[in-house]
């Protein structure tokens, strides 16, 4: 076959394969726009038609498409089409009815595959087969349960204090979420396995340990727009990730640590025991607990105890610490909100007095700055799609067929300037009246609610309430170059990021005058 030959055949088969491209992508956008069940909810009518819409602000723009998403709002109104299969809405009155204690609710897959933890209770997409579950670990969460590990956590408040002294001492600035992070990595994997990682014991701590989580969701968010684009990278070697994706090593480094984790509980339960008798309380472990009933319940197998590994170690350490970093950033940029907590804690206990869970609760305004800080980190800021499987969800007038994705944001909820007035503004002031934090409590939805509600959030309250209290009793902190952008939302990518180049929330220690 010659040259002339081979261009007589592709010339009209090119324009053929375009024409047939034209007509298919004419026909999705007809069938999207007018024939889809979601064409009678409003929004632009590129993001119904293709997901590219999405990809292009959360991706290519870095995790923008949830600022978007409020621009449309405020265009089309509180209800919005925004891809061709979900929905989003913008109304707190509605986050109740959408987030079910009681009405069937399934996942979306759009938001849980690509983070490979398909056996956890967290990525389960069926409520039928997430109620048991989820009932296998919650008991291990409960408010009872928590209170009696308060040793197990002032330990790790200690040996974070035993860091900050050197910080102290050696007059270094200090990486606050690096620090964070790593009191919550130890409290949630020394209460759920016996093993802590440890990373309070290390000089300088590990400051990689604070980007890894970060980076784990940021890869799956992306992941869900360009699937198989991260497993084929990761097989690629060491070399070319740090080329194309570095971000991805230390992914792939802490997926590898867990699956060491779980394989040493599960190939030596007997070890289980002697960790039990050198551990910080007396209370059973999650994961050892898990593997002793392998034998007798068939749910439980080596990779579930994986997947829950990872997503609980996840979920149970960057959002708790991003918590304690936004309260103490506001705490020290106020020397007010300083002046009050510290009156507050010394009024309640003088001098060495010891600190406990029960009483700090009770006490107004550290309360207040926890929810406060609570409702400006969001949890995760990105939002939680929900389907309600065999009945049509309504809002107001318009019916949401069933098995539609429908999805609402903390970080819009958090900010509707109704509920919360001045709501960029840190005020702990909202929640101090019993009353009033009761009202609010129902917009707070940092933790979600409903079924899927956050498992660990008994235990995330207990570590800020004894963390922020001991801390700010024991130490003066100075900002040292650190502004409000350095915690204020400016990228969703699943959990809240800054601006970029911010370098987090730094300080200077020194011991508070009457600490400790």
């Amino acid at each position: 076959m010659n040259m002339d030959s081979i261009a007589s055949f592709s010339h009209p088969f090119l324009w053929t394969a375009f024409a047939v491209g034209v007509v298919y992508c004419c026909t999705r956008m007809v069938s999207e726009l007018f024939l889809s069940p979601l064409s009678h909810i409003p929004g632009p009518k590129l993001a119904a038609c293709t997901r590219l819409y999405e990809f292009f602000y959360d991706v290519i723009c870095h995790g923008r498409y949830t600022f978007k998403i409020a621009e449309l709002h405020e265009k089309y109104g509180p209800i919005v089409r925004i891809s061709p299969t979900e929905i989003h809405i913008n109304d707190p009155e509605f986050y109740e009815t959408l987030y079910s204690t009681s009405a069937p609710r399934n996942k979306d897959p759009w938001f849980t595959t690509n983070f490979d933890v398909a056996e956890s209770a967290f990525s389960t997409l069926d409520y039928r087969l997430h109620r048991p579950r989820r009932a296998l670990i919650a008991p291990y969460f409960a408010k009872a349960r928590v209170d009696r590990i308060q040793p197990l956590i002032q330990g790790k408040i200690t040996k974070l204090m035993r860091q900050l002294d050197e910080y102290a001492r050696a007059g270094k600035p200090l990486k606050v979420d690096v620090a964070y992070n790593c009191f919550t990595a130890d409290v949630i994997t020394g209460y759920t396995s016996y093993r802590p990682l440890g990373y309070l014991d290390t000089p300088d701590m590990v400051p990689i340990w604070s980007e890894t989580v970060r980076n784990l969701v940021e890869i799956g968010m992306i992941a869900r727009h360009l699937p198989g684009f991260f497993p084929l990278l990761a097989s690629t070697g060491a070399r070319c990730i740090q080329m194309v994706y570095p971000k991805l090593l230390s992914v792939i480094a802490f997926r590898v640590k867990c699956i060491q984790e779980v394989n040493f509980m599960w190939t030596h339960p007997e070890t289980a025991t002697k960790d039990a008798a050198q551990a910080e309380c007396s209370e059973p472990a999650l994961f050892p607990e898990l593997v002793s009933r392998a034998s007798t319940t068939p749910d439980i197998t080596e990779e579930r105890v994986l997947h829950e590994f990872i997503t609980i170690v996840a979920a149970g350490t960057e959002t708790t610490a991003h918590t304690m970093t936004v309260c103490t950033f506001h705490i020290l940029n106020n020397k007010d909100i300083l002046r009050r907590l510290r009156a507050e804690l010394n009024d309640k206990f003088p001098g060495d007095a010891t600190m406990d869970l029960q009483t700090l609760e009770q006490l107004p305004y550290l309360t207040g700055i926890i929810y406060e800080g609570l409702r400006l980190s969001y949890g995760l800021s990105h939002r939680l799609q929900r389907i309600s499987p065999t009945d049509p969800l309504k809002y107001k007038d318009v019916v949401i067929p069933p098995n539609t994705p429908v999805g609402m944001s903390s970080a819009l909820i958090h900010h509707d300037e109704t509920i919360f007035p001045q709501s960029h503004a840190f005020i702990p002031d909202r929640w101090t009246d019993i009353n009033e934090r009761r009202r609010l409590n129902k917009y707070m939805v940092a933790f979600s609610k409903g079924s899927r509600q956050c498992i660990g959030m008994n235990l995330a309250f207990a570590e800020l309430y004894m963390a922020v209290a001991a801390l700010f009793r024991k130490y003066d902190m100075e900002l040292q170059d650190t502004t409000v952008d350095d915690v204020k939302l400016h990228s969703d990518m699943m959990l809240p990021h800054a601006k970029k180049g911010s370098k987090g929330v730094r300080v200077i220690l020194k011991p508070a005058q009457g600490g400790e």
